[in-house]
């Protein structure tokens, strides 16, 4: 299967108030200048009994990320009835990632159960589709993990993320390697088949040459159904760069870096959000491959402000949260703070208000440039003795 995806200190947070700055122009926050299209569609239901829908793959490969995003949305709703009196309901459908299928769902969400929202998709495949496809409603769609740069920049006022783009992320991991880890020579192991690693390789090399890295070799590539990376890591072996830039879901990941390590590749090991979730796949024998490697994140479970979601997600679901269940917690809830906000179910209406909202949530204040995209600083996450840890603690 073709998987498209769907990622701390002053320093991380100066380039990324930068990145967004670029973004949003001179408004610092709110999103688009011109008001989303009225097309009439109102959600059915009332304030206080409405639907909103949320689709991911919660079968398959990248269950890890669609179960964490609608559990977690789900979850968001439940809190806010109990807080608020009401009885919204919030449905679950499973893309499996395929792009036809969340359109599918798409469609029932607005021909039939004529939902108020929607959280998702998951992957950046399915979300381009779906984000493409609500130009007929402009239903609010708020994405807790599309990082893909064209899911808001080819959609209309109606779409919105909680997470950074690809291009933010690489650039700024790329950045951090350069100035806080003072690397300097790069190789890169990538899947050529997934745009979410195309995009992470194009960004980061463009940016570690920018600041004034070099590349040990050209970059090396896999498909997406290998998984023995020998020659492409021999090649890197004998090049000896000082830092591997892995951008890849999290199982290609722990292979890679095991193998990696098994043919003395000593280099220090980075990666973007898609190396959320490879503690839970790694055995007990990849653990030490894993030792030291960083990657940018939108949380640490190590940080104060998460630990209330983590106990309440773990007791709910028997499994441990990951930063897309978070950032969908609070994409969720910042979706009922604009309905409410908006006193109506008419998409037009809550567009308008999640363009100007702020809402404070788990992982500090989410709001959105003219793009739809957020503004929000990054956090860099290190694996120390097999756990999660935020980098410099």
């Amino acid at each position: 299967m073709k998987m498209n995806k769907l990622v701390k200190g002053g320093l991380a947070a100066v380039m990324c108030l930068a990145l967004a700055a670029c973004e949003s122009g001179a408004q610092g926050g709110g999103s688009s200048e011109q008001p989303a299209a009225d097309t009439g569609y109102t959600a059915a239901g009332d304030l206080s009994s409405y639907t909103i829908g949320t689709g991911g793959p919660t079968s398959g490969d990248l269950a890890v990320y669609g179960g964490a995003v609608t559990n977690a949305a789900a979850l968001a709703v439940k809190d806010w009835n109990e807080a608020h009196g009401t009885n919204i309901k919030c449905e679950i459908q499973d893309t499996t990632g395929d792009a036809t299928q969340a359109v599918n769902i798409y469609n029932k969400f607005v021909s039939d159960t004529k939902v108020a929202g929607i959280i998702g998709m998951t992957v950046s495949g399915e979300s381009i589709a779906v984000a493409g496809a609500s130009a007929d409603t402009m239903v609010p769609i708020i994405s807790p993990s599309a990082t893909a740069e064209a899911f808001t920049a080819d959609a209309g006022a109606n779409v919105f993320r909680a997470c950074y783009t690809d291009p933010q992320q690489a650039a700024l991991i790329a950045d951090f390697a350069y100035d806080t880890l003072g690397l300097r020579k790069a190789a890169v192991l990538y899947n050529s088949d997934d745009d979410y690693s195309v995009g992470l390789c194009t960004s980061f090399e463009a940016e570690f040459q920018a600041k004034g890295g070099e590349l040990a070799l050209k970059s090396e590539a896999f498909g997406t159904d290998d998984t023995n990376f020998s020659t492409q890591l021999t090649k890197i072996a004998a090049a000896q760069p000082d830092v591997l830039f892995i951008p890849n879901y999290y199982e290609k990941d722990v292979m890679i870096a095991t193998q990696a390590r098994d043919l003395g590749i000593d280099a220090q090991f980075i990666g973007c959000d898609g190396w959320d979730g490879v503690l839970e796949v790694a055995s007990a024998s990849d653990l030490a491959s894993l030792e030291g490697a960083v990657f940018i994140n939108q949380y640490s479970p190590d940080m104060e402000s998460v630990q209330a979601i983590m106990e309440e997600y773990q007791a709910e679901y028997g499994q441990s949260i990951n930063s897309f269940g978070i950032n969908s917690y609070d994409a969720t809830m910042c979706l009922l703070e604009a309905i409410e906000a908006a006193n109506s179910l008419n998409a037009a209406d809550i567009n308008a208000q999640l363009a100007k909202i702020e809402h404070k949530g788990i992982l500090g204040t989410l709001k959105f440039d003219e793009t739809g995209d957020p503004i929000k600083t990054p956090v860099y996450v290190t694996i120390k003795d097999g756990k999660y840890v935020s980098y410099g603690k």
